[in-house]
């Protein structure tokens, strides 16, 4: 019965959250639960064309941080956020776009990072919480092996399996969005990166 368990949980993803005998890759977060590649912060280098350092002070700037809040937020649909930051660069004056731009979007990387932050500490603690599962259910499956089939007590375990098994699967399915999130937020970091461009050039 246990190897039908844990043949349950693998085809769940118990495999990718790290289960009894699961050794991370070298180099990679043991913590973190997804199968895409883990990469912490972003960095404007990697999108941006020339520097692109965000000014320490940006959030200060009622305007620009009400900007940058809206256009990161995952919320806000990715078409109309590239509108709202047309309109913003637009309105710069063309011989101050050279720095403005470059600062806002290093501004944008910041917040960017912040949110991928809190995004991969939440993905973190639900993998915990999958992999304690995990051992749980593979632990009650142990448990009802060893009950003899006229046990009372063998229906009340093996029903309190199911249901675990259950919600496993159900928050599997929650982390497999959630997985995709981050690199998600890396693409759409991407297209502002070449709206603004695309504005510094013209």
């Amino acid at each position: 019965m246990r190897l039908t368990i844990l043949a349950v949980l693998l085809l769940a993803g118990w495999d990718l959250l790290g289960g009894a005998d699961a050794a991370p890759l070298p180099g990679t977060d043991p913590d973190w639960p997804c199968m895409q590649l883990l990469v912490p912060q972003v960095s404007a280098g990697s999108y941006w064309d020339g520097p692109a350092a965000a000014k320490p002070n940006w959030r200060d700037d009622e305007a620009l941080f009400g900007l940058v809040t809206e256009i990161v937020d995952r919320n806000t649909p990715e078409k109309d956020a590239v509108a709202k930051l047309e309109a913003y660069a637009d309105a710069i004056p063309k011989a101050d776009r050279d720095k403005a731009l470059p600062a806002l979007f290093g501004a944008i990387v910041d917040q960017t990072n912040d949110e991928r932050e809190r995004l991969i500490a939440r993905i973190k603690e639900l993998g915990l919480r999958q992999r304690r599962m995990g051992d749980r259910i593979a632990d009650l499956g142990t448990e009802v092996d060893h009950l003899p089939a006229g046990d009372p007590h063998r229906a009340d375990v093996t029903g309190e399996r199911d249901l675990d098994i259950q919600a496993f699967q159900a928050t599997q399915s929650t982390m497999r969005y959630a997985c995709e999130v981050p690199g998600a937020m890396e693409r759409r970091l991407g297209d502002f990166a070449r709206v603004l461009q695309k504005k510094l050039k013209g």
